[in-house]
């Protein structure tokens, strides 16, 4: 389940943060409920609890700490990616909560 989780995370992930160029942004809002909802109502709940492990672990690599040169990815997730994961990682697959 796990690497369907992934799966799962990269096409949420894509369709939240394409540019117009590469999907339409009626298409991909379109897309983005059909997978919130197919999210909250189709999967149960241990296939949920992976896809918020896949959320949490996706973090934590993006906020890494510097590798031995320096390097993070962290300083490129964007406030609205890091929300997102956040949000997956916490269990609200329609966004964050209100």
């Amino acid at each position: 389940m796990k690497t369907l989780a992934d799966m799962v995370l990269d096409y949420f992930w894509f369709i939240n943060f394409s540019s117009d160029e590469e999907l339409d942004r009626d298409k991909a809002v379109q897309l983005l409920e059909d997978l919130s909802y197919e999210i909250e109502h189709e999967l149960s709940e241990p296939e949920k609890i992976e896809l918020k492990t896949a959320a949490a672990n996706r973090l934590k690599w993006w906020l890494r700490e510097p590798d031995e040169h320096g390097y993070t990815p962290r300083k490129l997730l964007t406030p609205e990616q890091k929300e997102f994961l956040e949000s997956i990682a916490a269990g609200h697959f329609s966004g964050p909560p209100a």
